[in-house]
């Protein structure tokens, strides 16, 4: 057993690091772990995002990482926005100051050396200068709407650095992209990084889009508050050099948990998402709310070993006429869940859609590239290999109609049998009726753990961005024109068909019934 004197011991060591801690935060201070982290990201990417719900600490974080650049990096010069000039003296300019080493939390006015600060006005001049010629400068988002200039000029970031060269700090950002864009280029010269943190209310911005887009999930985590549902933790951008991290309330345990929970009791799935898990909401009802990129997508790599397993292939094609016809290979399992592994047109083509003026357009991806028949056989044999594809579907509509050739009337499926790819028209039912049985391969009892009976049967590889966007961009609302569509329709022709698993060795068809559980 412990004696006495141990035990007093123990009690020493244990009250002298709260002590340590609450009087030198800076080099005593506790780690969070999602900070960790941020913090090591910041070695590989240019910017980090940090996506917060309520009290998650993404404050905290920004002013220990500010600082510590500040410190680390002598003549560092570093932005530090906030919403008002009371925010920023109430929020950040005292998350500042409390992160500041315990030395340097008093007044100095040397001549290389200038930190006052009060509680009630902030920093003096609203900036302070370290003994290392570094200077943190709190700015506002109105500052810079009234005034763009306020930027020229300015060399974020140090020329010798020896830890993360941070150049600016965006807190609760709630602007459009201007802003951000412009920084760019100003932490380009030092090749300085950017924070930007902030609980994302205002739901799926331009900014957020910009980042969140075709992000790739790397770690998950179970949403307490939504019986278990999976959350994205860490994501990789595709569009920028940039970290996502998703900071839960849940994992704060100084930031008053319990009455955030307690809150948040018996409101809806989506405030749950932003204010616990700072998750961010289309405002517009997606037609799939059952896919999640942190369920249903899968690595390129993870997916290629899954389907080398026995699985049956499908292709399916939608064409057109002006604009390039979409085409995507599905592999199917013995239980009927479907692989989606391969796309044309892909990103290294272009996406198939783009936001612009408020609304979703063709993007380069969907542009005709002037291809015939033949170009898309080809296309297809060099896409598949030595891969061997039980069945092609294609739609029903275009793919029968009759054109006029240099033989007499033809069609793209008869085209295509000339060529050696035999295609069977899609069944030609209701769109509703495609997109509901769609739909019905992505449910799963989210309430419930999943295991190998309760899980969804659509997974899709990463590299399939275009259908990935699509997914969680299409609403029907836009009818036949609706930019997103084509790649949905592909997806909507293998369910309304009920593609399946075919046993090769005995020609029989792996039914497992409908439903997600």
């Amino acid at each position: 057993m412990m004696d006495a004197r141990e035990l007093l011991d123990i009690h020493r060591v244990y009250h002298e690091a709260i002590d340590n801690a609450e009087r030198d935060p800076y080099r005593y201070g506790f780690r969070l772990p999602h900070w960790t982290r941020a913090e090591e990201a910041l070695q590989t990417v240019d910017e980090i995002l940090a996506l917060g719900g309520n009290r998650s600490g993404k404050t905290r974080f920004g002013a220990y990482a500010v600082v510590k650049a500040a410190i680390e990096n002598p003549a560092s010069e570093i932005f530090c926005f906030a919403q008002t000039s009371e925010v920023s003296i109430r929020q950040q300019q005292s998350a500042v100051w409390e992160a500041l080493p315990v030395e340097m939390r008093q007044k100095q006015m040397t001549s290389g050396a200038y930190i006052n600060y009060s509680k009630k006005n902030g920093f003096t001049d609203s900036s302070l200068i370290l003994p290392n010629g570094s200077q943190i400068i709190f700015k506002t988002y109105s500052q810079y709407q009234n005034n763009p200039t306020i930027l020229e000029g300015a060399e974020l970031g140090s020329k010798s650095p020896t830890w993360h060269c941070i150049g600016v700090w965006l807190d609760e950002y709630l602007l459009g992209p201007e802003l951000i864009s412009t920084l760019r280029f100003r932490l380009a010269t030092r090749e300085a990084k950017m924070l930007v943190t902030f609980t994302p209310i205002d739901g799926y911005t331009e900014v957020i889009k910009e980042y969140l887009d075709g992000a790739k999930t790397l770690e998950t985590k179970e949403a307490e508050l939504l019986k278990g549902e999976i959350v994205p933790y860490v994501q990789r951008s595709v569009k920028r050099n940039a970290s996502v991290h998703y900071f839960h309330s849940q994992d704060n345990p100084f930031g008053g948990y319990d009455r955030i929970r307690q809150n948040l009791i018996g409101r809806p799935r989506e405030e749950i998402l932003i204010r616990a898990y700072g998750v961010p909401m289309k405002s517009h009802a997606t037609k799939f709310p059952k896919f999640n990129t942190a369920v249903n997508v899968l690595a390129a790599e993870d997916m290629m070993k899954i389907i080398a397993q026995d699985m049956t292939r499908y292709m399916l094609i939608d064409p057109a006429g002006a604009k390039s016809w979409f085409m995507v290979w599905i592999a199917v399992d013995a239980r009927g869940a479907f692989h989606v592994y391969r796309e044309y047109p892909d990103e290294s083509i272009g996406d198939w859609a783009e936001w612009k003026g408020g609304k979703w357009i063709p993007g380069d991806g969907a542009k005709g590239k002037g291809f015939g028949i033949p170009d898309y056989v080809a296309e297809i044999r060099d896409s598949e290999g030595n891969e061997e594809i039980f069945e092609r579907l294609i739609d029903p509509r275009l793919g029968a109609a009759k054109y006029q050739g240099h033989d007499g009337s033809s069609s793209i499926i008869e085209d295509l049998e000339e060529a050696g790819i035999t295609c069977v028209p899609a069944p030609g039912m209701d769109i509703e009726d495609g997109l509901q049985a769609l739909i019905s391969k992505m449910a799963w009892d989210t309430s419930k753990p999943m295991d190998a009976v309760n899980r969804p049967r659509f997974y899709i590889s990463d590299d399939c961005q275009n259908i990935i966007k699509a997914l969680a961009e299409y609403t029907g609302d836009g009818g036949l024109k609706e930019a997103w569509k084509d790649p949905i329709d592909v997806l909507r022709y293998a369910a309304i068909a009920d593609i399946d698993h075919v046993d090769t060795k005995h020609i029989a068809v792996t039914r497992q019934g409908s439903g997600g559980y």
